[in-house]
């Protein structure tokens, strides 16, 4: 009966926390100043054409941005708005996930407040980005697989395998999922696994199933989206190096926070049996841990790539934390003050206390006094075509200028293309006949002259940060007859 009064006490109390954790969250969002990164800018723009997959990612993604314009308009931060909300839940599945697991009241509590104050999540909750929805898929479909293990019914392996698949429309990452339990059912075969062939199969049919849509959609456009990852990974030309490794490593301490990070290592020595419930869930952190480490040392893993492991390691935290309260305390206060600092920065949109010589906001300023600079720039009787040499700088022109009677561009693609502008806005033989070419060179290549009458319209220059200009260069060309 205490217990139980116990756990209603920590539901109420984490539900209020995420309340106004997610609620002052989407005011910074509102209120920034801050514009989208080139990324957000891309999202958007697949939300205006709906579809079952895209050139570098899966379709959930635009997805929940169309609905989020649907609900709150053609604003920036309707792109946004949508990811504070889903970590706030996602950091309530936690708790549920971790009671599965654990009978320690105090183990969910700290589990989910760990999550809401991974900095990762801080900066997550401000931008979206493909990890947002998946984390939310691959919590809940942790949640379903540990009470199908338990249960030990096909109907929940089978519900528990549909559910897996949605994450595959999220990020491919989500094939992490099946493959934890594969190697789970080799590791446990010959120890009365309650995993057995059958569910497994069902699972993995459950998976493939509900991923058909998208799989026919790369069928059906030439694998884009997996020729594009391939590239990502660089399988082709390995480096071989140790450093990659360790720079992916040492990356997780800011993905973590410095103490989490630290604690997750330390908790690791105090497993004794991988074979138990609470066992389980590393079947799904290190296969993770293990590939991005293996992805480092052939070429290069970014810091957000092990993001789906952090949902199980904050289970695993929580449970190591929940027996030393003072360590707790010190590991959620540490990381509360950096999520605290990146509220403050994306409100503020500057680095306060950090004087960087290069500008990791970069990317969120400038676009709009751009796009002002255009519109004045731009003579329509010419031609209201704008020929862009940068994939980042199309993204943010085609959305701030989105409600101007101008084209965007981008030179003719490559053979595959290498991203969605080289597929869908390539400069064509008429259009070319004339156009504005935007810019960061101050000299044309002698090789774009060819043909063309060229002259050199204007510059913008857009003040980013205390040390950092974006500067553009207008040219017109006309083709010589």
């Amino acid at each position: 009966m205490k217990n139980n009064i116990t756990e209603n006490f920590f539901i109420r109390l984490l539900i209020l926390i995420i309340f106004f954790s997610v609620l002052i969250r989407c005011i910074a969002i509102i209120n920034t100043p801050l514009e989208l990164s080139p990324d957000e800018a891309q999202y958007w723009l697949w939300s205006q054409n709906l579809s079952w997959g895209y050139f570098s990612k899966p379709p959930l993604i635009a997805w929940l941005i169309n609905l989020s314009n649907l609900i709150f308009g053609d604003y920036d931060f309707a792109v946004r708005i949508f990811a504070p909300i889903l970590h706030g839940i996602t950091a309530l599945v936690i708790f549920y996930l971790s009671r599965e697991i654990t009978s320690d009241s105090v183990s969910h509590f700290l589990s989910s407040l760990i999550w809401l104050t991974l900095p990762i999540v801080g900066v997550g909750s401000f931008l979206m980005s493909t990890d947002t929805p998946l984390m939310l898929i691959w919590t809940i479909s942790l949640l379903l697989i540990v009470k199908a293990y338990k249960a030990e019914n096909k109907t929940n392996w089978i519900i528990a395998g549909l559910f897996s698949g949605i994450g595959i429309y999220a990020k491919y990452a989500a094939i992490y999922l099946p493959l934890g339990l594969i190697i789970l059912f080799l590791f446990r075969m010959n120890n009365n696994s309650k995993l057995n062939l059958s569910h497994l199969t069902l699972f993995i049919f459950s998976f493939i199933v509900i991923s058909i849509p998208n799989i026919f959609w790369n069928i059906f456009n030439n694998f884009h989206t997996i020729n594009h990852l391939s590239s990502n990974a660089v399988i082709d030309t390995p480096s071989y190096s140790i450093f990659g490794s360790v720079i992916f490593i040492l990356s997780q301490i800011i993905v973590m926070g410095p103490i989490i990070f630290f604690v997750f290592f330390i908790s690791l020595l105090n497993f004794k049996n991988l074979n138990n419930i609470f066992g389980l869930i590393l079947y799904f952190v290190f296969p993770v841990f293990f590939i991005m480490v293996f992805q480092g040392f052939f070429s290069e893993a970014n810091a957000n790539w092990a993001a789906t492991a952090l949902p199980g390691i904050s289970i695993i935290c929580g449970y190591y934390l929940s027996k030393r309260i003072s360590i707790a305390l010190i590991a959620l206060a540490t990381n509360t003050i950096i999520c605290f600092v990146i509220l403050i920065i994306s409100i503020t949109g500057n680095l306060i206390l950090f004087d960087l010589k290069s500008d990791p906001l970069r990317k969120l300023k400038g676009w709009q006094y751009l796009s002002k600079d255009i519109v004045n720039t731009v003579d329509e009787k010419k031609t209201n075509l704008i020929l862009v040499d940068r994939r980042g700088v199309a993204a943010e022109l085609i959305y701030y200028l989105r409600s101007e009677n101008i084209k965007i561009r981008v030179p003719k693609s490559s053979n595959p293309p290498n991203n969605h502008y080289q597929l869908n806005y390539s400069i064509n033989e008429e259009e070319s006949k004339k156009f504005y070419y935007l810019t960061e060179n101050n000299k044309i290549p002698n090789y774009m002259i060819k043909n063309y009458e060229v002259s050199k319209v204007g510059m913008s220059k857009t003040q980013i940060s205390k040390n950092r200009s974006r500067i553009l260069y207008f040219y017109y060309f006309k083709k010589i007859s």
